[in-house]
């Protein structure tokens, strides 16, 4: 889990945290959130239903005294009742303060030390039932102003305006909330240690992956990874390595055998050019002789030339797959030009050449020239005397186009057909050599360069066919669109 990356010139280093700690923080967070949105919705509810219980008493209250004022002698005890109450300072319980006005305001009975606090003017107003918050010499209170039923007091006017202290409740708010607070620092100091710890329990089959890896070398490129060693989250990542494994030990396997292939393919004919000149300069030689050896290394070095420019050709076509010239080539005109330049050779070896069928197709007329006279020297080489080779063009459903050549040759066993378009793959035959084993190579990166593909089908002893699939329009293959003319 890297710190910091590299900076590169002009550029400064940016710190990158390692995900343990990302996931830790966020953890935290996380906790801190969802317990600061828990506590918070329970002070509130907890202030709720404090503030409902305070109605209600004074709800209770309110009731006891109109019940009171029913009775012959209730003014007499409303006043005894009021008498009682005294706030004093330290105020430890909910204090009720009730005060009886009449119509005009007057107050004809109240409670002696609520007098210099709840002045009559702010309580609600008469008709209004709803409860009221009012903050008085450093204290808060409840206030309700309420209509008395009683006959006297309707008669009168009157109405009784009541109060409650809300210490005892602020007292029991500000503990909750001090509670709360304590909870939530400890959940905090809690979540710290406990997801460092969570985190990396969790990431511990990164690590193990981590060091999986480390042991893959050059030489051990067959490894893979057991998916069910890990967690099922990172089987994705594991069976996507695994195949990553697979392409890299085929790309290396492939790539020294092509390297091998390839000193062998250059090492032959310097060797041979080696042996002619210690041969010459071994003695005296006349100059019919030099010609003849002249002459031989002439045959050398036109192999050498002809091998790399199929490597310069591949190579080209691995760097270079947008450098073409897009056409649209009629298949029967390409073909018969093609079919004309072989007519002698295929004359000469009692072989008979057919063309078959006629469609257009989108392309570049020198690289599809080069790979059907590919296609057409291998079967001449590899089909007997009175043998016949066909090449036809038809347009599929899709309007791709594809052109066979398909010979009556030796065929090919089915061991080799997957690795018969390889680079300096060669099949022997008979008495046949097979050449460099780049001709069919270059094919498919033709074929790779016009976004299609190449396929071949043989049968032993009876013959072999390669088909060219050409797309639509080589640049919208792979978008499937139609036909662009």
């Amino acid at each position: 889990m890297s710190d910091a990356v590299p900076s590169t010139e002009g550029t400064p280093a940016r710190s990158i945290r390692s995900m343990a700690h990302n996931l830790a923080v966020l953890y935290i967070i996380s906790i801190v959130v969802g317990f600061t949105l828990c506590a918070l919705l329970l002070y509130f509810k907890l202030v709720q239903h404090i503030n409902e219980s305070g109605t209600e008493q004074l709800q209770g209250e309110i009731t006891s005294v109109r019940a009171l004022l029913s009775t012959p002698s209730g003014l007499d005890a409303i006043k005894q009742v009021m008498a009682s109450e005294v706030r004093g300072e330290d105020a430890g319980t909910n204090c009720i303060l009730m005060r009886i006005v009449d119509r005009e305001g007057k107050v004809v009975v109240d409670c002696p030390n609520m007098r210099g606090v709840l002045p009559p003017s702010v309580f609600p107003l008469p008709g209004d039932t709803r409860s009221r918050k009012f903050e008085a010499k450093g204290s808060n209170f409840l206030l309700r102003t309420a209509k008395l039923t009683d006959p006297v007091s309707e008669a009168r006017g009157w109405r009784l305006q009541i109060g409650i202290d809300l210490a005892q409740h602020d007292q029991l708010i500000g503990v909750y909330r001090t509670y709360l607070v304590l909870f939530g620092l400890g959940a905090f100091l809690f979540a710290i240690p406990s997801s460092y710890i969570v985190v990396r329990r969790g990431l511990r089959p990164l690590e193990e992956f981590s060091s999986s890896i480390k042991n893959i070398t050059g030489n051990r490129l067959n490894t893979r990874l057991e998916v069910e060693r890990f967690p099922h989250e990172m089987h994705p990542v594991i069976e996507s390595l695994n195949a990553m494994m697979a392409r890299l030990e085929s790309s290396f396997q492939r790539l020294s055998h092509y390297s091998g292939n390839l000193a062998h393919e250059l090492r032959t004919p310097i060797n041979n050019l080696m042996l002619e000149a210690e041969i010459a300069l071994s003695q005296d030689r006349t100059a019919d002789e030099y010609q003849e050896i002249i002459a031989s290394s002439l045959t050398e070095y036109e192999r050498l030339a002809a091998v790399i420019d199929k490597l310069l050709f591949l190579a080209r076509a691995d760097n270079e797959k947008n450098d073409l010239m897009f056409e649209k080539l009629d298949a029967g005109t390409e073909v018969d030009e093609v079919v004309d330049y072989f007519s002698d050779e295929a004359s000469a070896a009692g072989i008979s050449l057919v063309c078959r069928g006629d469609a257009s197709f989108w392309g570049d007329r020198t690289l599809f020239r080069r790979a059907l006279s590919n296609l057409i020297g291998n079967a001449i080489a590899y089909t007997p005397a009175g043998g016949d080779i066909v090449i036809s063009s038809s347009m599929g459903s899709d309007g791709a186009v594809e052109i066979a050549v398909a010979d009556t040759g030796c065929g090919i066993y089915s061991e080799h057909l997957p690795f018969l378009f390889d680079r300096f793959y060669r099949v022997k035959s008979g008495s046949h050599h097979s050449g460099t084993g780049l001709g069919l190579a270059i094919v498919k990166a033709i074929m790779e360069m016009h976004n299609g593909d190449v396929s071949a089908w043989s049968r032993p002893g009876h013959g072999t066919t390669v088909t060219l699939h050409f797309p639509q329009h080589p640049s919208l293959a792979k978008a499937g669109t139609h036909d662009v003319c």
